[in-house]
Parts: C-alpha cells; sequence; structure tokens
C-alpha cells in the first residue's frame, strides 16, 4: 500500500498520495489499509459520492467538520437495492426538509409511493413507470437566485446516477421521490441558502451523517464517530 510519509491535511479535490493532502476518501482509505483512492472499497459508493461532493464544496477552514464522520465511512461496505433506496428516500426527506410547509405535500405522497415498494417484487415495466414519472413531473422555476434553481434543477437529474440493467422498483421509485422533492424546491419553495455554496457544504455534512445513521439503521451496523486524535492514531499505525 503506498502511503504518506506524514499525516495529509484535508483539502478539496483528489491528490497523489505524496503531496501532503488527501480529500476525505482518501483519508478513508489510508486508514481502512486500502490502495490510496478517493474510491474505496471499503465505503458504499453512494456514502462516499456525498462524501465527496462535501468534502470538496466546504471551505479549508470547515472541512475539518467531517473529521468525526471518517470512522464512519469505512466499513459500510454491504449493499441492496433496498438500502440505496432507503438512502433516497432520505435524501428526498432531507430536501422536503428544506421546503416551505405549504409544499411538503407534493414530496409526502411521492416518498409514501417509493415506501410501499419496499421489499416488494416488480419488473421493468414498474421501472419504466418510475422513471417516466419522474421525467413528466413539471419543472417550473420561481423567484429563487439563479444559482439556487439549479442547484436544485441539476440535483434532480439523479436518474443519471441511477440507471442500471438491475434497477429495481423500490429503488426506481424512491430516485423518483428525489427528483420531486428538488423540483418543487427549484419551483420557489426551498427556504434554505443553497445557492451559496459554503452554507450548502456545512449543512451537507449533518446530512452525510444522517445517511450513516440510515445505513446503519437497515443494516445493523455499530460504529462509532472518530476524533481528530482517533484519526491521528490510525494514520501513524499504518505507517
Amino acid at each position: 500500500m503506498n502511503v504518506p510519509d506524514a499525516l495529509p491535511t484535508l483539502s478539496a479535490g483528489s491528490h497523489d498520495a505524496d503531496h501532503g493532502e488527501a480529500c476525505v476518501m482518501e483519508y478513508v482509505s489510508l486508514l481502512a489499509g486500502e490502495d490510496w483512492s478517493d474510491r474505496p472499497e471499503c465505503t458504499h459508493p453512494m456514502l462516499a459520492h456525498e462524501a465527496r461532493t462535501t468534502n470538496d464544496l466546504l471551505r479549508d477552514s470547515d472541512r475539518a467538520r467531517l473529521v468525526p464522520l471518517i470512522g464512519r465511512l469505512f466499513g459500510t461496505t454491504e449493499d441492496s437495492p433496498e438500502l440505496r433506496a432507503r438512502l433516497r428516500i432520505a435524501q428526498a426527506r432531507q430536501v422536503m426538509a428544506l421546503l416551505e410547509p405549504d409544499s411538503r405535500s407534493r414530496v409526502v405522497g411521492a416518498i409514501e409511493e417509493a415506501e410501499t415498494w419496499l421489499g416488494r417484487d416488480g419488473d421493468s415495466t414498474d421501472v419504466h413507470r418510475a422513471i417516466d414519472e419522474a421525467m413528466a413531473y413539471p419543472r417550473h422555476t420561481g423567484d429563487l437566485d439563479p444559482a439556487h434553481t439549479s442547484f436544485h434543477l441539476n440535483a434532480s437529474r439523479v436518474f443519471a446516477f441511477v440507471m442500471a440493467p438491475e434497477l429495481e422498483p423500490a429503488e426506481a421509485y424512491a430516485a423518483r421521490a428525489l427528483v420531486v422533492a428538488h423540483l418543487v424546491a427549484a419551483s420557489g419553495e426551498c427556504r434554505a441558502d443553497c445557492g451559496s455554496e459554503p452554507a450548502r457544504a456545512r449543512r451537507m455534512v449533518k446530512e452525510l451523517a444522517e445517511l450513516i445513521d440510515v445505513y446503519d439503521e437497515v443494516t445493523g451496523r455499530v460504529a462509532t464517530p472518530s476524533t481528530q486524535v482517533d484519526v491521528r492514531q490510525l494514520a501513524q499505525s499504518l505507517q
């Protein structure tokens, strides 16, 4: 394994192991004893994606907020269509929490529909129905600033990340719920400051912790957060 000579500094982007810097997922690969990578095998791909995104959006002064989550990110290796569906549903709920209260009912229905598919069998017809309904959902913009609107519209393109031959109805309908949540937000109903990347990134740290909670709940995994001292000791033990 390629191990740095000294403990790296958390920073944005991807890095070589000997450059003295690491994104949060490169840190995880180091502490898990894997080859240096921002896509370590020890972390669920959805959690790793959210961690990388959060890491890169955070200001340098805020990036230490991720340290307590480093120890919780490795060891998240289980996967299933239901787990992915529950993670997407959790993301839809996170977006829904940002909406004006009167607008949340439009997302509640989509979430409840997704939850009815958990544990149910289906076929490609059901998957395509979920996709068609997501694509047909009205795309209106309101009075949000352009950066805010753009964020939610871009985030609503979640099917670009979930499309695969093995996609099952539960995950497809969960992705549909997330699409609906972002499109309702883009219509002018979001109360948060999503147009500000630093503000959004600080909120994403909390949301990432919540997604790890969902992973632990679904899989029954018991994990504890890592302090900065824990991280340093783990890194030094690998050298």
